[in-house]
């Protein structure tokens, strides 16, 4: 009675019923003194094998116990393993398998070896794109195929490509973004205040910028729309919590694209302003960010030079004029370089102002505008000296007259005839 409340099953307990049969039977043939000092051993190494079993269910984390942890307990005694007693079974069974190590090695495993329990690390996201990897989950796309009867292609009828995944961002930040988009059609000052100065809100930069891009070419024949997606990638730069290092390569086309575009807005729409505004942006972005990328202001000035071919793009004069105005921005050295090279133009552009009407004609004195303020940074910049050495004052006096005489640098302040 004292085995049976030990709490293991009865089929599972044939090694310690068949030792209690063996003990019933010598009991009869023993002496007294011999039969307790036997019933004293085998209860001591019963106890013993029970305990033992035990505590190989606690380690080996167990929900009940098994013959397989008496059979352990046994060959670590030393002991011969122990088999379920049937009528046609020995207790004892002295018969081993050899086992061939190449066979096994080469054979596939039945089922595959448990995992050590533990914790790994593995990017979740990163700047909200959800890297492809064996630990993240896949979002899965139905795809329905159809086949063609004129060819044997197959086409693919709902197939949808999401780079962020907004699930990954938490709702407060999903509410962030939503109330400032919200705001800069109902309130744009605020909305871009808020963007310019609130922190925490990097993981939302991906979506800001996405929004931006989109928003842009969307909306490129509405000037005052594009002027407050530049308002906000101003707002982005100004916001010293933020790293908008990864995302330059969204924000940068779209800066150019609104500076020297074909046609932005509509007829009327002042479409100039907008160009200057572009350019003060994109300046103070090659100024941030040009220390950590050495050729970026290259990059930018040559796409800029591009749209300095006033021969290819006499129909572009707002092309022409973002051009100049862009590269002016970037200093003196950058009109000495491109710009004055350039005021041959100016031919051109008198020859169109007369014969120019209407917006034409305001588009070309915008050009002229762009120039002069172009030769007016260099004369501020530059000393008289390297004036004197790089410039030849006779073929610019035939080109633009006594439009720079104010821009000269002169040691009479006035003069009476």
């Amino acid at each position: 009675s004292h085995l049976d409340n030990v709490g293991l099953e009865p089929q599972k307990n044939q090694l310690i019923h068949s030792l209690l049969c063996i003990s019933i039977h010598l009991i009869n043939i023993m002496k007294p003194a011999s039969k307790k000092t036997l019933n004293s051993l085998v209860e001591e190494h019963v106890t013993s094998l029970i305990r033992d079993s035990i505590t190989m269910q606690r380690h080996s984390k167990r929900p009940r116990k098994t013959l397989h942890s008496s059979s352990i307990n046994l060959a670590l005694a030393c002991l011969q393993k122990s088999t379920p007693s049937t009528t046609n079974t020995p207790l004892i069974s002295r018969e081993t398998k050899n086992i061939d190590l190449n066979a096994l090695l080469t054979s596939e495993i039945p089922v595959p070896p448990p995992s050590e329990i533990g914790m790994t690390l593995h990017w979740l996201a990163v700047d909200g794109v959800q890297p492809i990897s064996l630990l993240n989950p896949q979002d899965e796309q139905p795809a329905n195929r159809r086949r063609t009867a004129e060819s044997d292609e197959f086409q693919d009828t709902e197939i949808s490509l999401r780079q962020l995944l907004p699930r990954l961002v938490s709702d407060e930040l999903q509410l962030y973004f939503t109330r400032i988009t919200h705001a800069l059609i109902t309130h744009p000052e605020a909305a871009i205040s808020r963007l310019a100065n609130d922190t925490g809100i990097q993981e939302l930069i991906p979506f800001f910028t996405r929004y931006i891009a989109v928003t842009i070419l969307e909306n490129i024949h509405k000037t005052e729309q594009c002027r407050l997606m530049i308002n906000c990638i101003d707002a982005l730069i100004r916001n010293r919590n933020i790293h908008l290092e990864l995302h330059l390569d969204q924000l940068l086309p779209r800066i150019i694209t609104c500076i020297v575009a074909k046609q932005i807005g509509s007829t009327g729409e002042n479409h100039w302003l907008l160009r200057d505004e572009a350019s003060d942006v994109l300046v103070r972005t090659c100024a941030l960010f040009g220390e950590k990328y050495g050729n970026l202001r290259g990059v930018v000035i040559r796409t800029l030079c591009k749209a300095l071919d006033l021969n290819a793009n006499q129909d572009q004069l707002g092309t022409f004029y973002g051009g100049i105005v862009g590269i002016t921005k970037f200093g003196a050295k950058t009109v000495d370089a491109f710009i004055l090279p350039l005021v041959g133009h100016w031919d051109n552009l008198e020859k169109a102002l007369g014969e120019s009407t209407g917006e034409n004609l305001f588009a070309v004195q915008r050009c002229q505008d762009a120039l002069l303020y172009a030769m007016s940074v260099y004369f501020g910049s530059v000393s008289d000296v390297e004036q004197s050495r790089r410039l030849d004052y006779d073929k610019l006096s035939e080109i633009f007259g006594d439009k720079l005489v104010h821009m000269q640098k002169s040691d009479y302040s006035t003069c009476f005839v």
